[in-house]
C-alpha cells in the first residue's frame, strides 16, 4: 500500500511539474513582462543590492589588507574599518571611471571630427560618381528627367512632418526630464541602501538567519542558507569572469588592429570590450560599430575587419569564453547558450546577464540531487 501510494504521489508530482513547465514555456513573454514591472517597483532596491554586492569584493579585500591580523592596524574599531575601506574602494572606483574617461572622451572627439571629414569628403567623391555615370549613361538621365515629382505634395508633407516632429520634440523632451528626474532619484536611493548594506551586512545576515531559523524546519532553514552561500559563490565568479572575459577580448582586437594597421584601434576596441560584457552576442554590437567607423574610411578595410572579427570570436567563443566564464560560473558550454537563449528571450539584456549564473546555480543543485540519489542506490559508474 505504502509503495502505491508513493507511486501516485510520485506521478502527481511530475504530471504537475510537466503541467506548469508546459505553461512557462508557452508565456516566457508574459512572464517576462511581470518581471519587468515587479524590477521596475524595487528597482532602487535590486541597484543599491547590485551596487554593494559589486562593491563588496574589493572592499573586503581592501578591510583584511589594511586591517587584517597582521596589520598594524588590526586594533582599530571595526565600524572605523569599514567606513575607511569603503571610501578606498569607491576613491578607487571613481578615480578609474576619471581616468578612462580623459583617456576616452579625447579619443571619441577625435574620432568623430575625423568621421565628419570622411563622411564629407566621400559624400563629394560619390557626387562627382554619380555625376560622370549620369552622363555617361544618357540613357539614365532621360528617364530621370521623365520623373513626374509632385514638389507641392512634398513640401506639404515636409510641413506636416516638422509640425509633428516639433509636438512629439516637446513630449520627448517632457518625458526625457521626467526620465532623467526618476532615473535620478533611483540612484540616489539605490546609492544610499547599498551603503546601508554594506555597513549592516552582517547584522542584516543574522536577522534574515534568525527568522528563517524560527519559521521553517532546521533542514529546510540549513538548506537555504547553503543555496545561499551557493548563490554567492556563483554570482561573485560570474562577474568576475564576465569582466576578465571582456579585457582579454578588447586585448586582443586592440593588438590585432595595431599590428594590421586598422583605423580607430583604441575606440574599436573600448567599445568591443564594454559590449562584450553582454554575454554571446554584445561583441558583434560592438563588431557592427567598428565595421561602420572603418567602412566609412575605407570599405575593403572594413571587410578585413569582420573577418578579423570572425577569426577572433571563433577563438573567444570556443576556446576562451566557455573556460572563463563558464568555469567561473560552473555551467559546460551547451548550458551556457540555453540560459542565453531563455534569459535574452523572457528579460532581453538583463535576462541573458542574469540566467548564466542562475542557470549555473539550478544546475549545480541538479547535479548534486542526482548523485545523492545515485548513491541511494548504489550505482557508483554508469
Amino acid at each position: 500500500m505504502d509503495l502505491k501510494s508513493r507511486r501516485i504521489k510520485n506521478a502527481v508530482f511530475l504530471i504537475t511539474y510537466a503541467i506548469i513547465l508546459m505553461y512557462l514555456l508557452d508565456n516566457l513573454s508574459g512572464i517576462g513582462n511581470l518581471l519587468w514591472k515587479l524590477l521596475s517597483i524595487f528597482s532602487p532596491f535590486i541597484f543599491g543590492a547590485s551596487m554593494a554586492f559589486i562593491l563588496n569584493g574589493p572592499m573586503m579585500y581592501i578591510e583584511k589588507l589594511f586591517f587584517g591580523q597582521r596589520s598594524l592596524l588590526k586594533n582599530v574599531r571595526g565600524s572605523i574599518k569599514r567606513i575607511i575601506s569603503y571610501l578606498i574602494t569607491l576613491i578607487i572606483f571613481v578615480t578609474t571611471i576619471i581616468i578612462m574617461s580623459f583617456i576616452v572622451i579625447p579619443e571619441l572627439v577625435q574620432t568623430i571630427q575625423e568621421l565628419a571629414l570622411k563622411l564629407q569628403a566621400n559624400w563629394q567623391e560619390w557626387q562627382v560618381y554619380i555625376v560622370k555615370n549620369l552622363i555617361d549613361n544618357p540613357e539614365l538621365t532621360t528617364w530621370i528627367n521623365s520623373i513626374n515629382v509632385d514638389w507641392v505634395g512634398i513640401e506639404e508633407n515636409l510641413l506636416s512632418f516638422f509640425k509633428r516632429s516639433a509636438l512629439d520634440w516637446v513630449n520627448s523632451t517632457y518625458s526625457f526630464a521626467s526620465s532623467l528626474m526618476g532615473s535620478f532619484i533611483t540612484f540616489i536611493l539605490a546609492f544610499i541602501f547599498s551603503i546601508y548594506i554594506l555597513f549592516q551586512k552582517e547584522t542584516l545576515s543574522r536577522q534574515l538567519k534568525k527568522a528563517i531559523l524560527a519559521f521553517l524546519p532546521e533542514k529546510t532553514a540549513l538548506r537555504i542558507f547553503y543555496i545561499g552561500d551557493l548563490s554567492n559563490h556563483v554570482f561573485a565568479n560570474f562577474i568576475t569572469g564576465q569582466l576578465v572575459e571582456a579585457l582579454i577580448i578588447g586585448g586582443m582586437f586592440l593588438v590585432a588592429m595595431l599590428i594590421f594597421k586598422f583605423p580607430y584601434a583604441l575606440i574599436i576596441s573600448l567599445i568591443i570590450s564594454i559590449t562584450a560584457l553582454v554575454p554571446m552576442v554584445g561583441a558583434f554590437i560592438g563588431c557592427g560599430i567598428g565595421a561602420f567607423l572603418i567602412f566609412v574610411e575605407s570599405p575593403s578595410k572594413a571587410l578585413w575587419f569582420i573577418i578579423m572579427f570572425l577569426i577572433i570570436q571563433q577563438i573567444e567563443g570556443n576556446l576562451i569564453y566557455p573556460h572563463v566564464v563558464g568555469k567561473a560560473a560552473g555551467l559546460p558550454s551547451i548550458w551556457i547558450l540555453v540560459a542565453v537563449t531563455v534569459g535574452g528571450r523572457m528579460l532581453g539584456v538583463l535576462g541573458i546577464l542574469l540566467f548564466i549564473p542562475i542557470g549555473s546555480i539550478l544546475y549545480t543543485l541538479f547535479r548534486e540531487a542526482v548523485n545523492y540519489r545515485l548513491k541511494i542506490k548504489n550505482i557508483k559508474e554508469v
